[in-house]
């Protein structure tokens, strides 16, 4: 490799007496209360945007009864990340210059819309089919919203110091969380009967929370510190070279998300509860272990901040070994001989959780490490193009499995 060629990569040693995103910034102590800010806005931005992909994930017992002949978590997946793949592939090679105020307050925008009226569907439209469609559709709307969104996010997070990208992530992880919360908080406060009245409320409250994305993003315009950050985006566009540079790097972006989906949310949904077959019946059991896993995996976006030495070079040593995972929760759900027990259940789903929050978010971490400042924003565009190729490839294996193994 040429000397030209060979990726620049940042010394990320940080003394413990600074806080690591004024360190890297440089930008003076005093202005630690505008950063602080800045990391708590960008997690409510990750925790908007991505919101209504979980909560399109987590009402299975709604879906259950809109469609009770067969499974379509794996469409809504398969559907949601065809859509948002394609979407940011024009985005990102044909989109130009990035524009983050129509881009992300009109994603919002869409998202609060369809969480609004898809419920709503449900007195109009009167057989499957139609609400297939209407289900379907929106999960292309909501991907093709969220992309808009997701390029922008992951680019005006990554003109900010690491602390910046961490936080979208850490945010992304609390929504799958708190969606989870809210499924299971709508679900107690009715009668086993009213799964329709508890997905209006879910959906209602989820549209609510959306929202609040947009009164973040401006709330983050007004910091100096974003003033300070934004000039120094002198590439926001994507070009050959960038892409020469960091390839590598991206692939285990695709790899770790790939994985990931291809287990969540369709295998983790059908694992049956073994010791406490009632649990099926009620329809409690896919949503508490939907629940354990959104905790989880959250718990792995926060354990980045303990990286213990994982560079750009050596983050394939944790994305490599996770693809094991994906036929041991096969076999859970298969029911396979040794994996009839519930605690092998929830221990498979917890691994599983753990090191998708960790390795996906650490993976597009130390992709920033190996560019120059002023390609920090064209690489979280690149970034964000590579995660979701990353989650078609999954949900598309998850598809498959499910076809092959019947589940």
């Amino acid at each position: 490799m040429s000397e030209e060629q060979k990726p620049f990569v940042k010394d990320n040693a940080v003394s413990s007496e600074y806080d690591p995103m004024l360190k890297e910034s440089g930008v003076a102590s005093d202005d630690k209360r505008d950063m602080n800010s800045a990391s708590f806005l960008f997690m409510v931005l990750g925790f908007g945007y991505l919101f209504p992909y979980h909560a399109l994930a987590q009402p299975v017992d709604y879906w259950h009864l809109l469609f009770p002949t067969f499974e379509v978590d794996f469409e809504i997946s398969w559907a949601y990340n065809i859509a948002s793949v394609t979407t940011l592939f024009l985005i990102v090679w044909l989109g130009g210059k990035q524009w983050y105020t129509g881009r992300i307050v009109g994603g919002f925008i869409v998202q609060v819309v369809v969480l609004a009226v898809l419920p709503a569907s449900y007195f109009v439209l009167k057989n499957e089919t139609q609400n297939l469609v209407m289900v379907l559709g929106s999960a292309v709307v909501v991907a093709i919203a969220t992309s808009f969104l997701d390029s922008s996010v992951f680019s005006l997070a990554n003109l900010f110091p690491s602390g910046g990208i961490e936080s979208v992530q850490l945010g992304m992880g609390f929504s799958m969380v708190v969606t989870s919360f809210y499924r299971l908080v709508t679900k107690a406060f009715f009668s086993s009967s009213m799964v329709v009245e508890a997905t209006m409320l879910y959906f209602f409250v989820g549209a609510i929370t959306v929202g609040c994305g947009i009164f973040a993003y401006y709330q983050l315009l007004r910091l100096p510190i974003t003033t300070h950050c934004l000039s120094n985006a002198t590439q926001d566009i994507v070009r050959m070279s960038l892409v020469k540079k960091i390839w590598a790097q991206e692939l285990m972006v695709t790899l770790t998300y790939a994985t990931s989906l291809a287990i969540w949310p369709g295998v983790i949904s059908v694992i049956p509860s073994y010791n406490f077959p009632q649990l099926n019946k009620s329809g409690w059991w896919p949503l508490l272990l939907l629940s354990l896993f959104s905790v989880s995996e959250l718990i792995g976006r926060y354990l980045v901040r303990y990286r213990g030495g994982i560079t750009a070079k050596s983050v394939w040593t944790l994305v490599v070994p996770r693809i094991v995972l994906i036929p041991l929760a096969i076999c859970c759900a298969q029911g396979v001989p040794g994996f009839t027990h519930d605690a092998v259940s929830i221990a498979v789903s917890v691994i599983t959780a753990v090191s998708a929050g960790y390795v996906g978010t650490v993976s597009i971490i130390v992709v920033n490490d190996c560019v120059e400042v002023e390609e920090q924003s064209a690489t979280g565009m690149l970034s964000s193009f590579f995660l979701n190729i990353g989650l078609i490839l999954g949900s598309s294996g998850g598809f498959v499995i499910a076809s092959v193994f019947g589940l």
